[in-house]
């Protein structure tokens, strides 16, 4: 029996939220990153740290100590919109033209799925970018929506801020940089330290080289690992593209990096359309979203002097 899709909708329109949640949220850092639903614009994160102070237990009496302190962080998102438009006619000189239905009202994008795909993935690109390097005072349209991790950091008092020289070992950054992450970030969770990807190739060869990690002999075809702990230790290494060409390193606990987005609203949207008026196909995309660290106290960097 042949395949009857007469009744199905076009691919975009039935795959929306997918589609939506893949771009805003498919980057590496986004998907590693304590994520927050329902922001909407300037957000606080509501913040509590617990002191509690012992007493003399051998004497009678209220001793009042301690304290449970609570604070704010804003979160500030950027409103991030995407419009491309697609003329089909265009293809009718190239290869695809077979795809292209000319007659009014038969109008379906030619290899819809490819485009959309396309573009989802260059969004989560840039994205991934914009989450450590954005700067709303920068003049690249990509990255000027929202402040990312590194200006953030830059402005805030980190637990500790490193610096190396060219030529420096990814091994030995690496390893100042985990003997500089407070103790207590070790009690909030998982501790995660972020490089570029580029960065991470290097320390990855290193570590096979010093014999930190072992290819079996005869074993063909082992691929690099997507992240790796710190040999000794129960630190894990990331090597994410945003923070590619900027020899930064950032390590804190992993919940302590906030990714903002909306998510919940109708305020977010990706479509796929023909326009009547403009005898063309459109793609719209909407989106909020903004990075924040919590607790900067619990944050170690290194950047090359």
């Amino acid at each position: 029996m042949a395949i009857n899709v007469q009744s199905l909708g076009t691919y975009v329109e039935e795959k929306k939220l997918p589609l939506l949640r893949k771009a805003v949220i498919g980057s590496k850092s986004a998907s590693l990153f304590n994520l927050q639903t329902g922001i909407k614009g300037a957000t606080k994160l509501n913040l509590l740290e617990t002191n509690v102070a012992f007493g003399d237990g051998t004497a009678c009496g209220w001793n009042e100590a301690g304290e449970s302190k609570l604070s704010q962080r804003m979160l500030t998102p950027g409103a991030i919109k995407v419009n491309m438009s697609f003329c089909d006619k265009k293809l009718l000189k190239t290869w695809m033209n077979y795809e292209v239905r000319v007659a009014a009202g038969q109008k379906t994008l030619p290899f819809e799925e490819d485009f959309t795909n396309g573009v989802v993935e260059d969004v989560n690109a840039k994205l991934e970018k914009a989450i450590w390097q954005g700067d709303t005072a920068s003049s690249d349209a990509n990255l000027n929506k929202f402040d990312g991790v590194i200006k953030i950091a830059d402005a805030a008092t980190l637990a500790k801020v490193l610096t190396y020289a060219t030529g420096d070992s990814a091994s030995d950054i690496v390893k100042d940089v985990y003997a500089a992450i407070p103790s207590a970030a070790f009690t909030r969770g998982e501790v995660k330290m972020y490089m570029g990807a580029d960065m991470y190739r290097g320390y990855i060869q290193e570590l096979i080289a010093n014999g930190n990690l072992v290819i079996t002999t005869g074993v063909q075809d082992v691929a690099m690992p997507d992240s790796i702990l710190v040999p000794g230790t129960n630190v894990r290494v990331e090597g994410v593209a945003g923070l590619d060409g900027t020899g930064r390193v950032f390590a804190s606990y992993a919940d302590n990096f906030v990714y903002g987005v909306d998510l919940e609203g109708d305020e977010e949207k990706l479509e796929m359309w023909y326009s009547q008026d403009n005898r063309e196909h459109r793609l719209a995309i909407e989106f909020i979203a903004g990075v924040q660290i919590a607790y900067p106290d619990m944050v170690v960097t290194a950047k090359k002097q």
